[in-house]
């Protein structure tokens, strides 16, 4: 009982297949007549999934219906494959990259500061390289929608330490209404 209380999932190895090892461990007490029932075994494995699959181990547990081994291994693999999935697609089509929204205050002499409604950045050091971007650009947001690229360029950041940071492959996202600068590790 000690091997299966010990037993922990890892987030760099596949899921299923630590499932299945826990299954072996399951099988080798059923050999000795120590039998466990299915739906603690199944139980057991949403306990130990790894902290990357945390949502997905409360999703189940709200489930008002009893999920069997066979059941919770098959949902583990569609999940592992949707995650495998998501991260390949998110790597082939940005693989480093930034976003930006930039709101310009331009004064036209009569209301100093006003806020421009063209939302463009201004032809400054601050976004370099502008690219056209085609329509079909978007970016996947937070809330499940999806969110026009108008363009890529290069963004400087400059820190009041004096240090400067380029930052390539920033998109230009109109209708965000804030900075956000994200990338892949």
């Amino acid at each position: 009982m000690e091997s299966l209380n010990d037993y922990k999932m890892m987030d760099n190895r596949s899921v299923v297949e630590q499932a299945h090892e826990i299954q072996i461990i399951v099988r080798e007490f059923k050999l000795l007549k120590c039998d466990l029932p299915d739906k603690y075994v199944a139980g057991r494995i949403i306990a130990k999934l790894p902290p990357a699959w945390r949502n997905f181990a409360t999703s189940l547990k709200h489930k008002r219906q009893e999920i069997l081994v066979e059941q919770l291994i098959a949902s583990l693999d569609v999940e592992e494959k949707a995650r495998a999935k998501d991260t390949t697609e998110k790597a082939a089509d940005f693989p480093s990259n930034g976003n930006m929204v930039q709101r310009n205050f331009r004064g036209n002499g009569k209301n100093k500061g006003e806020k421009s409604t063209d939302n463009k950045p201004a032809q400054t050091i601050t976004f370099k390289k502008k690219k056209k971007h085609g329509r079909d650009s978007t970016v996947l947001m937070g809330n499940k929608s999806h969110a026009a690229v108008r363009g890529v360029g290069t963004v400087d950041l400059k820190f009041t330490s004096g240090k400067i940071v380029r930052l390539r492959n920033v998109m230009h996202v109109p209708s965000m209404n804030k900075n956000l600068v994200s990338g892949s590790l």
